[in-house]
């Protein structure tokens, strides 16, 4: 019994996990238009108006130390906002969990990051 229980509850979390992190991917089947495949992903207005090279996505992130850590993710969720700094902190907490050469060290993981792109991260886990 606390086996079968034990299996239903750890993959109920996978499951959560696994859909909340595709759904950001995805594209709605509504707002994608009638001749568009609904799983042709949707194009970023960033990278249509070309301001993707001033974007705080794509400049070298600060995790030299826990405080210059959260004062990044506080100019992430400023500029490209909290959708933006909810996937790096997604990102990193998969990182922490799954990166076998971290081993759930925090600073090891920080070390690692240290003067990676927001972008570069993302890149990490999607691979």
């Amino acid at each position: 019994m606390p086996k079968f229980v034990l299996t239903s509850v750890s993959t109920a979390l996978v499951t959560l996990f696994l859909t909340t992190a595709f759904a950001e991917e995805g594209t709605d089947i509504e707002t994608a238009s009638p001749g568009t495949p609904a799983t042709e992903p949707v194009a970023e207005t960033a990278v249509e108006t070309g301001d993707r090279q001033n974007s705080i996505m794509d400049q070298p992130v600060d995790f030299s130390s826990p405080e210059n850590v959260e004062k990044t993710l506080a100019a992430i969720r400023q500029q490209a906002g909290e959708k933006a700094a909810g996937s790096i902190n997604n990102a990193i907490g998969y990182l922490i969990v799954y990166d076998l050469s971290v081993k759930r060290d925090k600073d090891k993981l920080y070390k690692r990051l240290n003067g990676k792109t927001p972008n570069e991260i993302l890149a990490l886990v999607r691979r």
